[in-house]
């Protein structure tokens, strides 16, 4: 993190900052260790099915080992397509729960260290938290992006790596490439953004144009990027709002932020909280694009404001029908 992202997430959350600031570095942890786990999952495909290229030696690809690529394919696609899923739907939890724990610590310390509240305990509202939590994961998984369900985002890239591989092999037998030759080719593609295939396949790119995309996981990457961000918005503001204290959420542009697109809009708007505060019920779009790395902070109350209402609500419950609410259907909900 930048400098100038970190005094802006202090100056957002006070004496919680610290909270905030280890949620945010755990987000950019993610991000990062995201797509090397993903390419992962292709790279091995690649190279399980060049394994098999190879016993067809020097010789070009004959009936039978395309007979044995294809068997091997089908099977690795619907396995691409299990580690994916599995991939995805883990970065999806945590991002969840990342979105919500700088919530989830200031609702802690208000409601079990600033006031003692015989009713509510940590452990409760740990429980709490985590409901909202799975409650969200489930919303987000099952959730529908252009007309199409996670699952089928996941199954569209699992084949078209399949067919990919399909077109590189089918070519090198149309040009006479030996197996050897067309192993190499395959290893070298997943391996580099440059698509080294050129190496070894003079004027492919230009045979087959849009069947060979410079990068086999490019579809997946932007998805997993698109849903763990979305999953973390979906975190934030599930937990905002499961949050007593909790009064809006702040759009705030990345110090990475360079190019004027719509976040910078949605950094601007004013509900009448301040610039880039959106109310609870009516919370910015997240993410704006894909890759994005503008981010959102929730906005509390002050530490000293909210206290007052928490000792006034145990004194007598009835001064503080909102928090009576929140006990009734947040609270207790998790119990």
């Amino acid at each position: 993190m930048k400098r100038s992202e970190i005094n802006q997430i202090r100056q957002i959350t006070g004496a919680y900052a610290p909270e905030a600031l280890k949620a945010r570095q755990a987000w950019l942890e993610l991000r990062l260790r995201q797509d090397p786990e993903v390419r992962k999952l292709f790279t091995r495909l690649a190279d399980e099915i060049a394994d098999t290229l190879r016993q067809g030696g020097s010789g070009t690809v004959d009936d039978w080992l395309m007979g044995a690529i294809e068997g091997q394919l089908r099977y690795l696609i619907t396995e691409l397509r299990d580690g994916l899923t599995e991939t995805l739907h883990g970065h999806i939890a945590e991002a969840v729960e990342i979105g919500s724990r700088y919530n989830r610590a200031v609702t802690i310390d208000l409601m079990t260290q600033k006031v003692s509240i015989p009713r509510i305990t940590k452990s409760g509202l740990e429980r709490m938290y985590a409901r909202v939590n799975e409650a969200a994961v489930r919303a987000h998984i099952e959730r529908t992006s252009y007309g199409l369900k996670l699952s089928d985002r996941i199954w569209d890239s699992s084949n078209g790596a399949g067919e990919v591989i399909r077109n590189i092999i089918q070519d090198g037998i149309a040009t006479g490439k030996d197996a050897i030759e067309t192993a190499r080719a395959l290893e070298g593609y997943v391996r580099s953004d440059a698509n080294v295939m050129s190496k070894y396949y003079e004027g492919m790119q230009e045979r087959m144009k849009g069947r060979v995309p410079d990068d086999l996981s490019y579809q997946a990457l932007r998805t997993a990027r698109t849903e763990t961000t979305a999953a973390l918005g979906q975190g934030s503001i599930t937990s905002a709002r499961a949050s007593p204290s909790c009064t809006g959420i702040k759009f705030c542009l990345s110090a990475a932020h360079r190019v004027q697109d719509i976040c910078d809009v949605l950094a601007r708007e004013d509900f009448g909280m301040g610039p880039g505060v959106y109310p609870l019920d009516d919370p910015p779009p997240y993410p704006a694009h894909p890759n994005t790395l503008s981010y959102l902070v929730e906005v509390h109350q002050p530490v000293d404001d909210f206290v007052r209402q928490l000792r006034s609500w145990v004194d007598d419950p009835a001064s503080q029908p909102q928090l009576n609410d929140w006990y009734a259907t947040e609270y207790l909900g998790a119990a």
